[in-house]
């Protein structure tokens, strides 16, 4: 079998971080931990970086963060963009603070940005790494992220649902390239950031307008050809398209990522630094769960032992 020379590059890893915290919120989220505090999305963090963070290829590695549903510039674009998600409450913003915390302790680089979503961190930094020459790893179960498989090697995963997926896997699953999301994302909209699409377009049916007419601004210099894709009311979802240019173009603006945002650490510095002094103190303090000390600097120990030998 031929091995694809992006296959021996050394790995960036990025972590979607919110997405498991959110995770195990609504699993667990008011869960008391050893001090009595609500504890659970703490925990169920921990409990999940025990799992899969030992099986991470060893290298650099960010865990982003988003930092707020009501700021940034896609606000600036459409106020109505995640207007529909109810604020996070305090007993989870308490955890989110605790976690980066302990992130932070445990030697690990955690980042936010006040203006871009940890999507957009996860773009820029990726890009930036590819670079360097590194492939990339991107660990969530976004499906934005997709954007961020460019290479033959990358991969996108949810450590604790679901297989890696390669460039070619997400064109199988979505029916289009990883350039080509963002577009499928204006013209189908998505719900879940409450971003209004095409009416009777969905992403099977934008994924076949795209096959044939490539990207968005390719349909919107000419909407009479999505009248020849082979779609349900074509001639129909033509004419709507024609008279939606600009939305689509907002559209556009809200489900693209932002791949260069400035005065992001440079991949080198990464590096996981291996746990502070005092562990089981800070440890304790921070909610950690008795049982999970050890596994979880065993992990943490781990990776620049690990990084050390891959790049002497």
């Amino acid at each position: 079998m031929r091995v694809s020379p992006e296959s021996r590059l050394p790995t960036l890893t990025l972590v979607d971080s919110s997405i498991f915290v959110f995770r195990a919120w609504f699993a667990r989220g008011l869960d008391p931990d050893p001090q009595g505090r609500p504890g659970g999305a703490l925990h169920g963090l921990v409990h999940s970086l025990c799992q899969w963070l030992p099986a991470c290829a060893p290298g650099p590695v960010a865990f982003c963060f988003d930092t707020g549903l009501r700021q940034g510039f896609r606000h600036r674009i459409d106020p109505a963009y995640k207007a529909h998600r109810p604020p996070a409450p305090p007993e989870l913003r308490e955890q989110f603070e605790r976690i980066r915390v302990l992130l932070g302790r445990l030697g690990f680089t955690t980042l936010a940005d006040p203006e871009y979503e940890a999507d957009d961190l996860i773009a820029s930094l990726a890009r930036s790494g590819r670079e360097a020459g590194y492939r990339i790893d991107v660990k969530s179960a976004d499906k934005d992220l997709a954007q961020v498989i460019l290479g033959s090697a990358d991969r996108l995963h949810d450590p604790e649902r679901g297989p890696d997926l390669d460039r070619r896997a997400i064109e199988k699953r979505f029916r289009i390239r990883p350039e080509q999301v963002a577009d499928m994302l204006a013209l189908a909209g998505d719900a879940s950031d409450n971003i209004p699409g095409i009416d009777g377009v969905g992403p099977k049916s934008a994924a076949r307008i795209l096959r044939r007419l490539h990207d968005l601004e390719t349909v919107l210099a000419d909407p009479t050809a999505v009248a020849r894709c082979n779609i349900r009311r074509a001639p129909v979802i033509a004419t709507a398209i024609a008279g939606a240019a600009d939305r689509l173009r907002r559209a556009r603006r809200l489900t693209g990522l932002a791949d260069r945002i400035p005065d992001l650490p440079p991949t080198g510095q990464l590096r996981p630094r291996g746990p502070e002094p005092e562990a089981p103190v800070w440890l304790r303090e921070l909610g950690v769960a008795p049982d999970y000390h050890a596994p979880l600097l065993a992990a943490a120990n781990a990776w620049p032992r690990a990084d050390t030998r891959q790049t002497a």
